[in-house]
């Protein structure tokens, strides 16, 4: 999906030729290809994207979402629940309308800095506060948006004070997050899972035990270090009975996950066995997506059982926003989920993004007021990911599938109703007879005949089909001759 070549926005010349809206240079794509061709095309890194949201010219953005994000935090955590509520929203919105008005070429120059060659020489810390005049405007967006929240369901609101719902609304929303950010990341897989497949040819169906085996023994060591090495920083024992005693719990639930989705995706994954290249996007698929699966069952756990310290736990919640505001835009970017509006373009990704990520801060501090611990807030979403592979896993295999074989019917039935021409040698312009017209006149004279020779007769083909008589023909209408009778 992104180019590293360039420095241009993801899409705008990337191998899948899809061009991002705004672009009217950009490639068009002729045709299209099958779902797994599709995935195949994008590119399979985030890194361009992380490179365009985390640029220089608008890390003040960045450092405002931190700063506000804590306070708004701070203020949930005393009790002020609405008002927190209140500023998380509006931000979101501010971002939001300044994201959906960056097309213009003034309001680009009002959200970005200039670059370092066009900067004044300024002091250092002169030029870092002056650097944050590009948050006026979306902060006045903002005070826009929350003015029209107070005219609606403030004390005094058109629709009475309904203030004391927008916490709940927030919350709500959390699951929505954890949701896209499964989505999101599922997509990221199956698009590794696609790449460098190997050539399309039969096999002999089956063969899955194997490839079962390996990726239960796997998941099971590379989980059982993962433990290991967070009890070892917590302090813990690791004796190994003591050990396997004390997460007996996890290995069994991971156990369990792990049968459920292998036997949700035995049909797909038999189905596509009979096909060399089905075979490893499958295998890749299930691996891959298992692996994130049993990550966050063991963060679930990992917090429940180990506790770790606070600020951990502040900076986990940092960087888990930072990667669903990174999978929700790379997620509207990208070609299959981007909606019809085409919200999200060069201009606006990183306004987008921030309006995410101030919908997404907020309703972690709403479900942490909620909850009484930022701890439970996580393990619920790290559960609703883990939720959303597990339906995910399956219906991969079948569209994806279902998806290459429908494509390759339609074009051998394509083919088979407009056959290729024959090669044929045809001589130079010289050489080349022209046949006279004559020739072709017999040509088409007999392709006639065969043609009413092939024809069957028609119902009145033996009627003489000539003008009615008119019984007044032999009548000699002489103008002279006419008398007017009184």
């Amino acid at each position: 999906m992104f180019d590293f070549s360039g420095e241009e926005y993801p899409q705008n010349g990337s191998r899948s030729g899809i061009a991002m809206e705004g672009d009217e240079s950009a490639p068009v794509e002729a045709t299209e290809g099958t779902p797994l061709d599709e995935l195949k095309a994008e590119e399979s890194s985030l890194w361009s994207l992380l490179r365009l949201l985390l640029s220089g010219k608008t890390l003040p953005h960045l450092v405002l979402i931190v700063g506000l994000s804590l306070l708004l935090q701070m203020m949930a955590v005393a009790g002020s629940e609405s008002m927190s509520a209140l500023g998380f929203i509006s931000l979101s919105g501010g971002y939001l309308l300044t994201g959906m008005l960056s097309g213009s070429g003034r309001i680009q120059g009002w959200i970005q800095l200039p670059d370092a060659a066009d900067s004044p020489d300024q002091g250092r810390i002169k030029r870092t506060v002056f650097s944050f005049r590009i948050c006026i405007f979306p902060l006045t967006m903002s005070v826009v948006v929350l003015l029209a929240l107070l005219a609606l369901v403030g004390e005094q609101g058109a629709l009475g004070d309904l203030t004391g719902l927008l916490p709940v609304l927030l919350s709500s929303c959390f699951v929505v997050w954890a949701i896209v950010q499964g989505r999101g990341f599922g997509r990221w897989l199956a698009s590794l899972a696609a790449s460098k497949l190997p050539e399309a040819g039969d096999r002999v169906e089956g063969g899955l035990r194997r490839h079962t085996a390996f990726s239960y023994l796997l998941l099971m060591g590379l989980a059982g270090g993962l433990i290991a090495g967070f009890q070892w920083m917590a302090g813990g024992s690791l004796a190994p009975a003591q050990f396997f005693l004390d997460h007996a719990l996890f290995f069994v639930a991971l156990t369990a996950v792990f049968v459920l989705a292998w036997r949700r995706s035995y049909p797909g994954r038999l189905h596509a066995s009979s096909r060399s290249d089905f075979h490893s996007f499958s295998n890749r698929w299930m691996l891959l997506s298992q692996l994130l699966i049993a990550w966050h069952l063991l963060t679930v756990w990992r917090h429940w059982v180990i506790a770790p310290s606070n600020s951990l736990l502040m900076l986990e919640e940092f960087l888990l926003m930072m990667f669903t505001v990174l999978m929700a835009i790379w997620g509207l970017t990208s070609r299959s989920y981007r909606s019809t509006m085409k919200l999200v373009n060069s201009n606006n990704a990183l306004p987008i993004g921030l309006a995410f990520g101030y919908a997404y801060a907020g309703s972690v501090a709403m479900l942490t007021t909620v909850l009484n611990d930022v701890r439970n807030v996580m393990m619920a979403g790290h559960l609703v990911v883990v939720l959303t592979f597990l339906w995910m896993q399956p219906r991969v295999l079948e569209a994806t599938m279902g998806g290459v074989k429908a494509t390759e019917r339609i074009q051998q039935v394509v083919e088979d109703a407009m056959p290729a021409v024959e090669g044929q040698d045809i001589p130079d312009g010289d050489a080349a007879e022209t046949p006279d017209s004559e020739t072709m006149a017999q040509a088409v004279d007999a392709d006639d005949v065969s043609k009413d020779d092939a024809t069957p007769p028609s119902i009145g083909e033996g009627v003489s089909w000539s003008e009615p008589e008119v019984l007044a023909n032999d009548v000699s209408w002489d103008d002279d001759e006419i008398e007017l009778l009184d």
